[in-house]
């Protein structure tokens, strides 16, 4: 199977998404929001993907959420969270009061 122009962009855009939802996201909110957040930054990066490529269609858009929701979680499990990245722009972007959470090494 052959990707196409959108679901490689998809990709792309999803390995590099990471640092800009740690942006948003609070080291407070809980596992599942955090998770959620990620799938509609997926949705966002696939669904603007396929209609950028002009394959804004039902299963070409689908293709490119799931490719770019894979992407992300891959992203962010191999690189931006072990390097530290993603965490230390989350306690930054934090607005919590006070000090937040130490960072924990898995």
């Amino acid at each position: 199977m052959q990707l196409t122009d959108a679901q490689l962009w998809a990709a792309a855009t999803g390995y590099v998404l990471p640092p800009v939802i740690a942006i948003v996201v609070q080291p407070r909110w809980s596992g599942p929001s955090k998770g959620l957040f990620m799938l509609l930054v997926a949705g966002l990066d696939g669904a603007g993907t396929a209609y950028f490529n002009h394959d804004f269609s039902g299963k070409p858009v689908l293709t490119c959420v799931l490719t770019a929701a894979v992407s992300i979680g891959l992203a962010y499990r191999t690189l931006w969270k072990p390097s530290g990245i993603a965490p230390r722009i989350e306690q930054a972007t934090s607005t919590a009061h006070g000090q937040a959470p130490p960072l924990h090494r898995l």
